[in-house]
């Protein structure tokens, strides 16, 4: 939050201050691209009539009240669950309209930063291992590869909602969780089954890859924002490298040999489990990345029509090109969506599990692990990840020129619902 309170003889307007840069410090936690996030700190001050000006940037945001020369900083730390994105919002509806008095959005916005989790830790536990169940269910394991990939998950679940709420070893959590994952799964797959170490190494620790900031990075880079979107980018490069590097070691001290690593598990599940897999995965989300439940039904929905749509385009062009055009218009879907619904699902908490589901970040995740053991069948992906990463740039690009025309048309269709 901003580094100062107001002073018993501050102007409204220097409470104002500190409020933008709380609205900016809480918009850049729920994962908001940094021209989003100004253009919505213009518009709450613009409604309250206040002579504020504010810069944002990827960690950090900075208010000024023009008339009597107070400034607001504020240091991003963490990131929000998604209940608290969808309070946040919330919130910056009601802000837009100037219809809460400035001490009241500050005491909702604190309210907001330090809520405790409204889904119990067992159950969050439990959703983590559904998205585990459901995205071996995407790459079709077998049997055994998937039961060792969800039991695998319920330990690494466990320690990540410790570390959140403890905060310790933070940026360490990635690699070392990507490294234990990948010590036991691989010495089980070489002496147990035949299955493939680095694909299920994957899937435990699927949410550790930054998507969020992947996804933020891509949407500033996309519209013109270089220093933000590429300060972010790198910082999520830092951690998939890092996330590969513990994949890459564990495999290493295990002893595994190039011929013993595979692109594809050996024996599949039957193809109907591909009808099931989104479904769980986005369920499996939705506990545990504490959803509201206005959102439940758009998750799931726009999660699978995002998969089946991949597998259609994948019949007729490069999978890289397909997943681009499905996630765009998922994009798109969440954009139309929180306009349009009552009870305005989130942009990003729609979108963001499918953006894991649909596994851009993980498929280069296993490309940079396979450049790093040498393994050629696997760095061979790095490719296809680097394509399927501009297809995305570009897909969103086209969703966020779009997105405007959208959401203006859906709300002039129901201007008497605005009360």
């Amino acid at each position: 939050m901003a580094d100062g309170t107001p002073q018993q003889g501050g102007t409204s307007d220097d409470e104002m201050a500190i409020l933008v840069a709380d609205i900016g410090d809480a918009l850049t936690r729920s994962s908001y691209p940094v021209p989003e996030t100004s253009m919505v700190l213009d518009q709450i001050c613009r409604a309250y009539g206040a002579d504020i000006t504010s810069e944002v940037f990827a960690s950090y945001i900075i208010s000024l009240n023009r008339s009597t020369g107070k400034v607001a900083v504020s240091n991003t730390r963490g990131s929000f669950r998604f209940d608290q994105i969808a309070a946040t919002e919330h919130l910056v509806h009601q802000l837009k309209e100037a219809a809460l008095p400035i001490d009241e959005a500050r005491a909702r916005l604190h309210a907001i930063s330090t809520s405790r989790p409204p889904v119990n830790p067992i159950i969050r536990i439990l959703g983590y291992a559904l998205m585990a169940l459901g995205f071996s269910l995407c790459f079709r394991m077998s049997f055994n590869a998937t039961l060792i990939a969800v039991i695998v998950s319920v330990p690494i679940a466990a320690i990540s909602l410790w570390s959140s709420i403890k905060g310790t070893l933070a940026a360490l959590m990635p690699v070392l969780l990507t490294f234990l994952s990948a010590l036991v799964i691989t010495l089980w797959a070489i002496h147990v089954t035949d299955a493939d170490p680095v694909r299920l190494a994957v899937i435990p620790v699927l949410t550790l890859i930054p998507g969020a900031a992947l996804t933020t990075a891509l949407i500033e880079l996309t519209t013109g924002d270089m220093i933000a979107g590429s300060t972010r980018l790198i910082s999520a490069l830092v951690v998939l490298l890092s996330m590969a590097f513990g994949l890459a070691l564990a495999i290493d001290i295990v002893g595994v040999t190039q011929q013993e690593l595979r692109d594809l598990t050996i024996t599949q599940a039957p193809s109907w489990v591909l009808w099931v897999a989104a479904p769980i995965f986005a369920v499996g989300a939705i506990l545990y990345f504490c959803t509201p439940r206005a959102a439940w039904a758009a998750t799931v929905l726009v999660g699978f029509g995002t998969f089946w749509l991949t597998q259609l385009l994948q019949q007729a062009i490069n999978p890289a090109f397909a997943g681009g055009l499905a996630l765009g218009a998922a994009l798109l879907v969440c954009w139309a969506l929180n306009a349009h619904v009552r009870n305005n699902p989130g942009v990003l908490v729609v979108f963001l599990p499918t953006f894991w589901l649909m596994v851009p970040g993980s498929m280069g995740f296993v490309a940079l692990s396979g450049d790093i053991t040498q393994d050629r069948e696997l760095g061979g992906l790095g490719g296809n990840a680097a394509l399927s990463l501009l297809s995305m740039a570009i897909c969103m690009m086209i969703a966020s020129v779009l997105a405007p025309a959208v959401t203006r048309s859906l709300y002039r269709k129901k201007p008497a619902d605005a009360r």
